[in-house]
């Protein structure tokens, strides 16, 4: 497991115990409803997925964790992002559907995984026996699948690199590209006269008499 995912599972370790208040509201809920979809009626919304949500923010990890309060939407984005499997791991979030279907459509609650020892997952979850967050012991009948945060990550820090190593390379090669022809300023040097010439101003020059003229004719009138 990374430090970030074990930093996320001691913040979710210190939500252990919470209850849901009067009117199932509860702090992951109003957080969600004020921040994420903008809507107050999350606060009072089955919150095992906001939970999640709300460390992933506290975090900064909301890329690679995810923001969601469905728990189906959220398994699907896993899917997308090409971290979804079957295999039970620490730092997993696991999705499950008490139907046993078996399908991502039916997916009803959620938590992340602590350890694993043989077919049994240890887990944390919020909204759980009565709106509460707790750890649970689980045997893997009822999971549907598991998201791997950490694989988002890692891609995602894979691509920070590259991206960084494309802009370093570039700008490499501009340092080392010769200075183009035109680029240099020069001085022009005038003959003396010329140079004298030049720094006349133009009303200051003598030029020949120009013949007087009437209303811009050639000719005088006849």
């Amino acid at each position: 497991m990374t430090p970030e995912m074990q930093k996320f599972i001691e913040l979710l370790e210190r939500q252990l115990g919470y209850s849901e208040k009067a009117g199932a509201y509860t702090k992951f809920g109003s957080w969600y409803g004020k921040n994420v979809e903008f809507d107050a009626d999350y606060s009072s919304a089955p919150w095992c997925d906001m939970m999640l949500s709300w460390a992933a923010h506290k975090l900064g990890y909301e890329e690679w964790i995810g923001q969601f309060a469905w728990t189906v939407a959220h398994a699907r984005w896993f899917k997308e992002q090409g971290a979804w499997g079957k295999k039970p791991k620490p730092g997993a979030i696991v999705f499950y559907d008490w139907s046993g279907s078996n399908k991502i459509g039916r997916i009803d609650h959620v938590g992340v995984v602590t350890w694993v020892e043989g077919g049994t997952i240890h887990t944390i979850e919020g909204n759980i026996d009565g709106g509460v967050a707790k750890r649970k012991e689980r045997d893997t009948s009822k999971v549907v699948g598991y998201g791997y945060p950490e694989e988002i990550k890692a891609r995602l820090d894979e691509e920070v690199a590259q991206q960084a190593k494309e802009a370093k390379k570039k700008a490499e090669e501009r340092a080392e590209e010769p200075s183009r022809p035109g680029n240099d300023v020069g001085v022009l040097e005038l003959p003396e006269d010329e140079a004298l010439s030049a720094m006349i101003p133009h009303a200051e020059r003598d030029e020949p008499a120009r013949a007087p003229h009437s209303g811009g004719r050639d000719t005088a009138p006849s």
